[in-house]
């Protein structure tokens, strides 16, 4: 869904705090000084990792290449003042592809994003304290080679060049366009909130296990975990009176060679079910590779592991970490399902 933003790029007579380098927050120029000055002020969130008036990308390079998981949206720029301009102030912005930011890298030229202004200039009318007018922002990323960008975070400023009868603010006189990147070692797409694909129904030659490491329980399962019966669940971890940090580790074997999207489990209640969770995954039983990690909340019962892409498996491993429990209760694994 696309939201729209704005921008917006306050004249004030500034009276308080110094300030020395663009992307400060909530700080002026220049103490005491009686001079009208222009500046980005974007009320709302930012992005963690980004400078205030920042607009980001989030991109995840996963094993199955880079993936864009958030996008910023629309935006457009206005201009404000906080008293009505005695004249006319004319502002000017520009596309600030040679500014570095410290501690951010700059947009690879050839990583093919584009960000353009529909207008580069805005009027705040005498007597007015907001411009008629505003500026779009777009930002094109049809040919974009994400893979360019492997730093933790990059900035293209969008900068008052001018004001007229005004003073651009060296401290927060930007805005800014900006990519915020992480590496996914696994498949796990850990934003991901729930199973995609189409369920398998056919269950006859799937077996399941598992095994508690503190306590050396354990026990095949088979016919608990594929029966469509929440009612009937394997009791793994019984009888404990807080959230108790003991391992489960729980093998399914689904007797052939899947390509899978995601998988589930669901367990008996809120109240047995996993707090966190890894899964691994082999097509031989020899071999297994980490695919990544969730951590749910205590009102879900079914635990979804969606992948970054389809790919296959026969073999399953499930390792639950913590889970959260109350009085006699404890991990009650009731379902598996897998979906292609």
């Amino acid at each position: 869904m696309k939201t729209k933003y704005l921008l917006g790029i306050c004249a004030l007579a500034i009276g308080s705090v110094a300030m020395t380098s663009c992307g400060d927050d909530d700080t002026y120029d220049v103490v005491g000084n009686p001079d009208t000055f222009v500046y980005v002020n974007i009320a709302g969130y930012f992005p963690e990792g980004m400078p205030k008036n920042s607009f980001s990308y989030l991109l995840y390079h996963t094993p199955v290449g880079p993936i864009v998981m958030d996008e910023p949206g629309d935006i457009e720029i206005d201009v404000l003042c906080t008293k009505n301009a005695p004249s006319d102030i004319q502002v000017t912005l520009e596309v600030a592809p040679d500014m570095s930011v410290p501690g951010y890298a700059t947009i690879p030229a050839d990583a093919g994003i584009t960000v353009t202004l529909a207008s580069n200039s805005l009027t705040i009318p005498a007597g007015k304290n907001r411009s008629d007018d505003k500026i779009a922002v777009t930002v094109n990323t049809a040919n974009a080679d994400w893979s360019k960008l492997t730093e933790k975070a990059y900035l293209l400023p969008i900068r008052i060049s001018s004001a007229s009868g005004a003073t651009p603010s060296r401290s927060v006189g930007c805005a800014y366009i900006g990519v915020l990147t992480d590496v996914k070692a696994g498949m796990v797409n850990e934003s991901a909130t729930q199973a995609t694909g189409t369920q398998i129904t056919d269950k006859t030659d799937w077996t399941a296990s598992y095994y508690v490491p503190a306590t050396g329980a354990g026990a095949d399962c088979t016919d608990k975990l594929f029966d469509g019966n929440n009612n009937n669940y394997a009791y793994f971890v019984p009888n404990h009176a807080d959230a108790t940090n003991e391992e489960v580790i729980t093998t399914f074997d689904l007797g052939k060679v899947y390509t899978l999207s995601s998988v589930q489990f669901n367990y008996f209640g809120n109240y047995y079910a996993i707090k966190d969770g890894t899964i691994e995954t082999s097509v031989d039983g020899e071999e297994w590779t980490v695919q990544g990690t969730r951590t749910w909340s205590r009102l879900s019962r079914n635990c979804a592991f969606a992948f970054w892409a389809p790919f296959q498996m026969r073999y399953v491993r499930l390792t639950s970490h913590s889970f959260y429990g109350g009085t006699n209760e404890g991990q009650a694994m009731a379902e598996f399902w897998a979906y292609e």
